[in-house]
């Protein structure tokens, strides 16, 4: 996936085009009624076990925030300290600074500085802005703001942000997600201060700028409640003064104040002082332990201690178990000895729930293992180093992580999510998406030490480390049981990637099987499938590197089958050599021919992914497009062996409508009966973290807890109820939207029948059932069903789930009668 909101396309039916007003398609199949007619001994060919997957992609740090088992977000210490602190005021994101009353921000993809102040409902909220020039991008305010977090969307509240280049006033509901609500056009002004007003009435908006009123709305029911005010800049430089709260008759300045010195902390980590102790901190260049910085504590003065602390991904805590052992390491080093203690607190640090004695005695960097075992629970804690007497001590690397009662069959992987996967019935992972688009993203930075691997400026996060990549992956696969395949950045060279096949397969007599005996897995491991880039523009460029790649690949091992990283199509191709609507911008496969020649040449087969919009309630046009890409391979392919899969499913949600549109995708592929492989992104997410719009997880997780969203649940009836073969099966009339599919079982014994309704409608089907008896007078069943917009939450993780049950069919002479609840995706499994 891409990070651009660009590609997040409308999902529009075309039928509705074509109806009367006032009349739903549903109603009018109701009018017409719809029949189900499956004809179970008919096998029209075979189902893949293997539409049943999931992408893992670190798009909203689901790596580093939760399935890999270091608990730490910043081991590495890379992250710049944080901008000087605003008295009032809290950073999420970007480098704000305040002189003389002024705040200024230099751009970025949505930082915000939040106000402590107390939460408002009706209030009038006024800034001044001031934009030097007509870039594009906007800022402005974000009132009734609560649960913010860094990242772009990551904040439910109003956004009111001024657009200098359009000369627009945009209005914006967050959800911890991207909803535009109005814009309207007015005077923007550059080079002098302009005053915006935002005030709040109940559901009531309106929006002032330089004292004209320029737009008015009246959320209604989607009203948020009270929260409070934030400033916002969306890729673009802004400077703010003199911000007002009114409430009442009262008027309140928010003051732009700097608050006292900061210590030179690395951005994730955080000061912490007990008794009168006083100390500082220092981000020191010279001879880091890895990157470009390390950490550098100074106990100076006083009784108590000084340190730093880390509480985890976004600082929502970590959690502590009681009486559960926790393992961890240090990279550090000392001109003097001294001693540094690593401890398990509370979030305040009132109270240490284990803590142990590091001795640090020499002035080269020196490993240091520890245990800790905390003497109670919390499960938003946070571990801290810190030292308790004069002296001083730098700090390269800090890992912690839950002992072998945590973990996944001893591997540094969360055991709880693990499970979750496995309970959600994957049968196959793609480890890949973006992020290996990198300059930065090589295999042969993933293996060895874990702190001893280099960190880079990733694709999503800028300080990204390695401690977990394609080898882990591949270990946790085939722990699991799941079929895998890694995606490797195209930039690669043939060297690398003939000493990757060798490291993955090579006996522990070679020189790369030696090393991966040396990292833990002496066996060779199973891989058949590995894909050369993500998401790529797929031309004359990316056919010679492609062709360098693949050659040295097939010379190590002809069994593996090479995976094309393709985009997506919006539009049907009727002529390959003269396209439109690819995302990726080519007009021609004729790249993609000469990749179907050298396969030929070589006698190989190779795959082509690509990708398709699930929004939902019903899947966006790229769906067809793949369909048609098919076709025009096969019209170009000349002999050359080749299949098409789908690695991302992908959406802007992980609701009931986006469950919807990956079950009638899915039932689309099935139908069709030439992909292989799908998998739907995404794999994970932690919960409350959405940096970038692909708020879209399949697995939610916090430090605590998983648990499934509605698109999760899709995959896990599907894999649980899987039937080898597809059965012919016909809805009508045609243009109804209900639809269906049946398998059957090999020996012709059970008959499952996959029936989705993307409609607001209640639908009754009379289904006939014809080549097939049941033999039990009830059918297993498994329905989700929902609003559009439901989702499953942390405080209520079970709102939304399939509700499993036996349905009493009563059929005689093969017919039966069954409503289908609307938004609902039922499973009925006859046997």
């Amino acid at each position: 996936m891409r990070n651009q909101k660009e590609t997040m396309k409308s999902n529009r039916s075309l039928v509705g085009l074509f109806l009367a007003p006032g009349l739903t398609i549903a109603s009018l199949a109701g009018a017409q009624g719809v029949r189900i007619d499956v004809k179970a001994d008919q096998v029209v060919h075979p189902v893949s076990r293997l539409l049943t997957g999931a992408c893992l992609e670190d798009v909203n740090h689901e790596i580093y925030g939760g399935f890999y088992s270091q608990m730490v977000f910043g081991e590495s210490f890379q992250e710049p300290p944080l901008p000087q602190p605003i008295a009032g005021f809290t950073p999420f994101g970007g480098q704000w600074n305040v002189r003389d009353g002024v705040v200024s921000i230099a751009g970025g993809d949505g930082p915000k500085l939040v106000s402590s102040h107390t939460p408002f409902g009706d209030a009038s909220m006024s800034v001044d802005l001031l934009f030097k020039d007509r870039t594009g991008g906007n800022a402005g305010l974000v009132v009734r703001t609560t649960n913010p977090g860094v990242g772009a969307d990551s904040f439910t509240g109003y956004e009111v942000s001024l657009d200098a280049a359009r000369q627009m006033v945009i209005l914006a509901r967050h959800r911890r997600n991207f909803e535009p609500i109005e814009e309207a056009p007015c005077e923007v002004a550059v080079g002098k201060w302009i005053p915006l007003e935002v005030r709040l009435a109940g559901p009531a908006i309106e929006v002032l700028v330089d004292g004209k009123s320029v737009l008015r709305h009246d959320d209604g029911a989607n009203a948020l409640p009270a929260g409070t005010v934030a400033l916002r800049a969306w890729q673009r430089e802004a400077s703010y003064r003199n911000l007002r709260v009114k409430a009442g008759d009262s008027t309140e300045p928010l003051a732009f104040e700097e608050r006292g010195n900061p210590s030179e902390v690395s951005g994730m980590w955080r000061v912490l002082t007990r008794g009168n102790a006083t100390g500082r901190c220092a981000i020191i260049t010279e001879n880091p332990f890895v990157g470009t910085q390390s950490q550098r504590l100074t106990f100076e003065s006083g009784i108590g201690e000084f340190g730093v602390e880390n509480q985890g991904l976004s600082r929502r805590g970590m959690n502590i178990v009681k009486g559960k052992p926790y393992t961890g390491s240090v990279w550090v080093r000392a001109g003097k000895p001294t001693t540094l203690f690593a401890s398990l607190e509370s979030r305040d640090g009132a109270e240490v729930y284990a803590e142990r004695p590091l001795a640090v005695d020499g002035a080269t960097w020196r490993h240091i293992d520890f245990s800790l075992t905390p003497n109670a629970a919390d499960k938003a804690g946070r571990f801290s180093l810190k030292l308790k007497q004069p002296g001083s001590v730098e700090v390269g690397y800090a890992f912690l992580q839950p002992g072998e009662w945590g973990r996944f069959k001893k591997l540094p992987v969360r055991r709880d999510v693990a499970e979750g996967l496995i309970g959600q019935g994957i049968t196959v992972m793609r480890y890949g998406g973006s992020m290996i688009n990198h300059r930065d993203y090589r295999w042969k930075k993933m293996i060895g030490a874990r702190a001893n691997r280099p960190p880079s400026s990733g694709t999503w996060y800028p300080y990204s480390s390695n401690g977990w990549g394609i080898p882990d992956f591949m270990d946790y696969a085939e722990a699991a049981g799941c079929e895998y395949i890694p995606d490797f950045n195209v930039n690669e060279t043939p060297q690398d990637m003939a000493d990757f096949i060798e490291y993955a397969k090579g006996s522990v007599g070679s020189e790369w099987g030696r090393k991966r005996g040396g990292n833990g897995h002496r066996p060779p491991y199973s891989l058949k499938y590995i894909e050369l880039g993500n998401e790529e523009r797929v031309d004359d460029n990316y056919y010679r590197k492609f062709k360098g790649l693949a050659e040295a690949i097939w010379a190590a091992d002809p069994d593996i089958t090479i995976v094309v990283g393709d985009f997506q199509y919006e539009e049907p191709i009727r002529d390959p050599f003269n396209i439109r609507g690819a995302d990726s911008g080519i007009t021609t496969l004729a790249a993609q021919q000469k990749i179907l020649r050298l396969a030929k040449q070589h006698d190989r087969e190779v795959w082509f992914d690509l990708h398709v919009f699930t929004e939902g309630p019903r899947p966006g046009p790229s769906l067809a497009g793949m369909f048609s890409y098919i076709d025009a391979l096969g019209r170009i392919a000349d002999g050359a062996r080749f299949k098409v899969v789908v690695f991302e499913l992908n959406a802007g949600n992980h609701a009931q409508k986006r469950a919807l549109a990956n079950a009638l995708a899915i039932n689309a592929i099935e139908r069709d009966g030439r992909l292989p492989v799908v998998t739907s992104a995404n794999c994970l997410q932690p919960d409350g973290q959405n940096d970038n719009g692909w708020d879209q997880g399949l697995l939610f997780l916090n430090p605590s807890q998983v648990w499934l969203q509605p698109p999760g649940y899709v995959t896990q009836m599907l894999a649980r109820n899987y039937l080898p073969q597809l059965v012919k099966c016909e809805v009508t009339p045609a243009e109804n939207q209900l639809d269906a599919n049946a398998t059957a079982s090999e020996d012709g014994k059970t008959v499952v029948l996959q029936v989705v309704n993307p409609t607001n409608e209640v639908v009754t089907a009379e289904i006939h059932l014809a080549g097939f008896i049941p033999m039990r007078a009830y059918a297993e069943t498994t329905e989700l069903s929902g609003g559009q917009e439901a989702v499953n939450t942390a405080t209520d993780p079970r709102a939304i789930v399939p509700i499993r049950g036996r349905w009493k069919h009563g059929m005689k002479d093969g017919i039966s009668t069954r409503t289908f609840p609307p938004y609902s995706f039922t499973i009925i499994r006859l046997s």
